[in-house]
């Protein structure tokens, strides 16, 4: 008997959420093959519309269409939400928690979100692109631009299906699943509570690693601050040099946020009020530097900073900021739930004992 339970439906989940993670991580990787052709086709379209103008003319006539690489950043990381989703699957089956069940329907129903983003980033390089009326003038040698939208259609599409699928899955599961746990601290609904606020935090915990660090954190790093792949580099911010405009803060306060992130799963890990603490205030911290952010992103002054990371960066500040108010409430109330007595350890037998009730389809409350 292995760790995943013998039910229809939890095989049917784990071999829904592989499908997924295969079938979509293989169109996206097509996707990201094609932008990397057009990458190239974007850049030779620029040399040959400036190379015959004066340094005086580049000066205002110069073209530039944006940094094409933030949109290849946004589909990797469209593959490690996938990935992501895979290890929250696991993780719940082998939990069998109807919380963390619900937590990766969410968190599904957000990746389509943001695959339907990404499609709007794309579509605003293209719009950019063919605004130019004589573009095919300038035409890269032995280089073909590549149409994407089908694609990136048929990748929402199937991502749809998926998350709806997501959905009836965790409709039919939440019938199956018991929470095992609480056959093992007997019947004090005080306790229950409190370990079912617990289990809440663990997993917004895991659900702000992913969003706030690997989406918002790296986001924001590579293509914000050191804009990675974007040729334009004048008027770009030298973080060696230039200390006045705040960049080094802009800096640290995202490395601060990660440290942050860590000191939750400390005090999760140890069940500490002082760790617990800390992380408050860095969700604090969090919630005022990404709020600075999204104005920042709408501050038309500042419109050349964020152009290429607008859309995918105000989606996933949304996410986000929502993701730490709602962290922020249980965690307070965490806090003072972890003076009172959490258990300090789960015995896996009972996730072993519990299989053979699932099998039953007994069920306990969480309410």
């Amino acid at each position: 008997m292995g760790l995943i339970p013998e039910g229809k439906w939890s095989r049917l989940t784990l071999l829904w959420s592989f499908s997924q993670f295969i079938v979509i991580t293989i169109i996206e990787c097509i996707i990201i093959y094609m932008n990397l052709k057009n990458k190239k086709y974007y850049e030779g379209f620029i040399n040959e519309y400036n190379k015959n103008l004066t340094t005086e003319e580049c000066g205002t006539q110069c073209l530039t269409i944006g940094n094409f690489t933030a949109l290849i950043v946004y589909q990797f990381l469209y593959i490690v939400a996938l990935a992501y989703q895979l290890y929250l699957t696991v993780d719940t089956l082998l939990k069998f928690s109807t919380i963390d069940l619900i937590a990766l329907a969410i968190f599904n129903s957000m990746c389509l979100v943001y695959s339907v983003t990404q499609n709007l980033q794309n579509v605003k390089f293209q719009n950019k692109f063919f605004e130019i009326s004589d573009y095919k003038n300038y035409k890269p040698p032995n280089l073909e631009y590549i149409n994407t939208t089908n694609f990136e259609y048929i990748n929402m599409g199937i991502m749809l299906i998926f998350t709806i699928g997501w959905w009836y899955i965790t409709f039919r599961l939440y019938k199956v699943f018991g929470w095992n746990v609480f056959k093992q601290i007997g019947a004090d609904i005080r306790l229950k509570k409190r370990l079912k606020l617990f289990n809440i935090l663990v997993i917004l915990m895991k659900l702000d690693l992913f969003f706030i660090i690997f989406l918002f954190d790296i986001q924001y790093i590579a293509l914000v601050i050191y804009k990675i792949g974007d040729n334009s580099k004048d008027d770009n911010i030298n973080i060696e040099n230039d200390t006045t405009n705040g960049t080094l803060w802009e800096l640290a306060t995202p490395i601060a946020i990660m440290i942050g992130i860590f000191i939750g799963i400390a005090a999760i890990m140890k069940k500490s009020r002082f760790y617990l603490g800390v992380y408050i205030f860095t969700l604090c911290a969090t919630v005022g530097f990404m709020s600075h952010v999204l104005v920042d992103i709408y501050d038309k002054s500042k419109a050349k900073k964020y152009e290429d990371s607008k859309y995918s960066l105000t989606v996933t500040i949304a996410i986000s900021l929502c993701m730490c108010m709602i962290t922020y409430v249980v965690s307070l109330i965490n806090f003072k739930n972890f003076g009172l007595g959490i258990p300090k350890s789960i015995n896996k037998n009972s996730d072993q004992n519990g299989q053979s009730d699932n099998n039953k389809q007994k069920r306990l409350s969480i309410d």
